[in-house]
C-alpha cells in the first residue's frame, strides 16, 4: 500500500521518525517498525525520450522537404533536438520507506537537497541496526 499524500517533511526523533505532511497532519513511527529506506533515481522512460527525438526529426525531414527550407534552418531544428535530448536526460529522486506491515511511504527529494538526504538515510539505517542490537541483546539477556 503506497501513500501518495505530500510530505512536507520527515524528522528523526529518538525511537521515531515523525512524518510531517503539507495538509498539517503528522504520523509518528517506531524505528522498529520500519523495514527498509533507500534513496530512489527516478529518469525518464526511453520510450518518451524515443519519442522526444523522432518528433524532432520528423518536423526537420517536413521542414527541408516540404517547405523548401534552407541549411541553416535545418540545423537549427537539429540544434534544438539536441537541447530536447539533454534536457530529457534528467535524474529525478525519491526516498522510500517500507515498513513491516506492507505501507510504502514515498518522498521527493530536490536534487539540491540529494546529499542532505543521503545523510539522513545513512542516519536512520544506524539507528535501525542499532534497534535490532539492542533487541538481539534484550532477548539474549531474557533466556
Amino acid at each position: 500500500m503506497n501513500f501518495n499524500i505530500k510530505i512536507d517533511q520527515i524528522v528523526l526523533d529518538n525511537d521515531r521518525l515523525i512524518i510531517l505532511y503539507k495538509s498539517g497532519t503528522k504520523k509518528e513511527i517506531l524505528i522498529s517498525d520500519l523495514k527498509d529506506i533507500y534513496i530512489t533515481v527516478n529518469k525518464i522512460k526511453p520510450i518518451y525520450e524515443f519519442l522526444i527525438i523522432i518528433f524532432s526529426v520528423v518536423g526537420t525531414l517536413f521542414a527541408f522537404f516540404y517547405l523548401q527550407a534552407n541549411l541553416i534552418l535545418i540545423i537549427s531544428s537539429l540544434l534544438i533536438v539536441v537541447i530536447t535530448a539533454k534536457m530529457n536526460n534528467y535524474k529525478q529522486y525519491g526516498m522510500k520507506i517500507n515498513l513491516k506491515n506492507g505501507i510504502t511511504i514515498i518522498k521527493r527529494v530536490p536534487l539540491k537537497s540529494k546529499n542532505d538526504t543521503i545523510n539522513f538515510v545513512n542516519d536512520i539505517r544506524k539507528k535501525v541496526y542499532n534497534s535490532k542490537i539492542e533487541s538481539t541483546n534484550k532477548l539474549a539477556y531474557n533466556k
